[in-house]
């Protein structure tokens, strides 16, 4: 079977979709009988890390409208029999060709899979453009991929019953990171160097943005012992310097928040394998969709995070949930429990059982569409 993934980025960009086609692709391209390509923007300036089997292919710079005839011709080219794309929250309403993409291809007579990984616009001023764009989609697609758990009940009871017939799948997703191979010694090391004169590590790692509720860490977290890394994308300038005035308001030196922007793999890997605590305090909560969780978790250090439904400490996963904006709760479990760790796990194991499954999901389309 010839799968054809595409994306509108993919590694060394910082996106955190690009981390986990890269991680299906090279998964995939691991199975018997199973040929993978990846389409994708500025593929010609890459240092190609993904498996040998894995052909990226370079076809536009951007992903405008008028190069959708050029994108089309040489996903026929490639003849793949299956044409699988991924949407992010922010790529559903896109005026560029990769809105379009799934239903021109349909058109054209390809089997059309679709991931969605975080729910559409639902209402507001740009309901009409959410809505135009949500059916376009639906028209596109012969399957759809959630890795969200009931993702259809996020959305509004009209959008449900639109793709009520469409085949569906859950399937999770895992950390798009390795294991950190530093030694004991050199985890020590590295520790040190962080800290300086302070006990504890605290570390949020992920996209930094206002609705991950990263201004809460400096609640949390206890200024007198310590030190707070904020391991991510930045994005906005603005909202950094809001951060870093709401920590000096609540009596953090300079010296103890470090943000280090964008993290290769292996130096996220060593940064999340060191902390005493990964502290994640969604506003809207976490769960089994996030990376930023299964990244950390992976290493075996203690994750504490919010949920909608939260369970308190689950020892066996090293990992604590409280109910949202529950800061006092997050403040106990990080005083109880930080420097706690288990055996790390590597995630190369879910990857083959997520490629799999994404595998009889391609055949179940191939076999009765």
């Amino acid at each position: 079977m010839r799968v054809l993934l595409v994306t509108g980025c993919y590694p060394p960009d910082q996106c955190g979709i690009g981390d986990y086609t890269e991680k299906l692709a090279n998964s995939l391209s691991l199975i018997q009988d199973v040929k993978v390509g990846v389409l994708t923007a500025l593929v010609h300036d890459r240092n190609n890390k993904s498996a040998s089997s894995v052909e990226l292919i370079d076809v536009v710079n951007q992903w405008t409208f008028y190069q959708l005839p050029k994108i089309i011709l040489t996903i026929r080219r490639w003849k793949p029999d299956i044409v699988h794309i991924q949407y992010p929250s922010q790529g559903f309403i896109h005026p560029g060709s990769i809105s379009f993409l799934s239903l021109v291809c349909r058109i054209s007579g390809m089997r059309v899979v679709q991931t969605w990984h975080e729910p559409h616009g639902q209402s507001g001023k740009n309901y009409v453009k959410n809505f135009f764009y949500f059916s376009v989609l639906k028209l596109g697609a012969m399957g759809l991929i959630f890795v969200r758990p009931n993702y259809t009940s996020l959305l509004p009871a009209s959008y449900r019953e639109m793709i009520r017939r469409i085949p569906q799948a859950t399937i999770p997703n895992t950390s798009p990171l390795p294991i950190s191979k530093l030694s004991k010694r050199h985890r020590l090391l590295l520790k040190k160097e962080y800290l300086g004169t302070y006990q504890r590590l605290v570390v949020f790692f992920g996209f930094v943005y206002p609705s991950k509720g990263i201004e809460l860490l400096f609640d949390i977290a206890t200024s007198s012992s310590d030190l707070l890394v904020i391991a991510g994308t930045l994005k906005d300038t603005s909202y950094i310097q809001q951060l870093i005035n709401i920590a000096q308001s609540k009596n953090w030196r300079c010296n103890q928040v470090h943000f280090t922007g964008f993290l290769a793999a292996h130096d996220a890997a060593n940064l999340l394998s060191i902390a005493d605590a990964v502290v994640l305090p969604f506003l809207d909560g976490g769960g089994e969709w996030n990376t930023s969780i299964h990244s950390a978790l992976a290493q075996g250090t203690l994750v504490i995070t919010t949920s909608l439904t939260p369970h308190g400490d689950e020892p066996k996963r090293n990992f604590y949930t409280a109910a949202l904006m529950d800061i006092v709760d997050m403040r106990d479990a990080l005083d109880r429990l930080a420097g706690r760790r288990i055996p790390p796990i590597s995630p190369e194991i879910q990857w083959a059982e997520i490629s799999s499954a994404h595998l009889a999901f391609y055949h179940q389309l191939y076999t009765h569409l």
